[in-house]
């Protein structure tokens, strides 16, 4: 199998970051200026405040971990004889083996396309998160999506299609070589 390199889109991961930057600026104003709002329930203080503050670390955090994609020097994804090398999230899966994968399909949340890859052992994919937060994050995937990796296209240069063809076609090509190995 011929490696395939897929680098990360600096133009998108600066719109990220941009848009992040506004929702930290949007969740200031909130949290520091009073609005005046004739809805009696989005008019409490103390909803402002709330959402300001969330608004600002959620989106801030966020912002920081793109900026730190957007100046490492390394690839978003490598796709290789010996499985998938993802970078392209602060979520690194690092190498999946694809004796490891049972399958690789698609699903949407809130009309976001995301890869799953649906492994034989999601405990070690968990418990190699070295980051707690990280690790977190992960658990849910599995628990919500019954894989705890899922891969988004938003970093990549490279379309959603056509990326989930290439995983898929990569798996086909293992699992054809796989048996032509054991039946030798």
């Amino acid at each position: 199998m011929e490696e395939i390199i897929i680098k990360k889109s600096k133009m998108k991961l600066i719109i990220l970051v941009v848009l992040s930057l506004v929702f930290v600026v949007n969740g200031f104003w909130l949290t520091f200026f009073n609005i005046e709002i004739n809805v009696p329930f989005l008019s409490s203080r103390i909803l402002h405040i709330s959402v300001g503050v969330l608004s600002m670390l959620f989106f801030g955090f966020g912002a920081i971990m793109v900026l730190f994609k957007l100046i490492e020097n390394k690839f978003g994804m490598k796709i290789t004889e010996e499985g998938i090398y993802d970078n392209s999230t602060s979520i690194n899966s690092d190498l999946i083996k694809w004796e490891n994968i049972l399958d690789i399909n698609e699903h949407k949340v809130f009309k976001q396309k995301f890869i799953r890859i649906k492994v034989n052992n999601p405990e070690f994919f968990i418990k190699r998160q070295s980051n707690s937060l990280k690790r977190k994050n992960v658990e849910l995937n599995y628990k919500k999506y019954g894989s705890p990796i899922q891969i988004t296209s938003s970093t990549l240069n490279v379309k959603h299609d056509e990326l989930l063809h290439i995983l898929k076609d990569g798996l086909s090509r293992n699992e054809k070589l796989s048996t032509t190995r054991a039946h030798k």
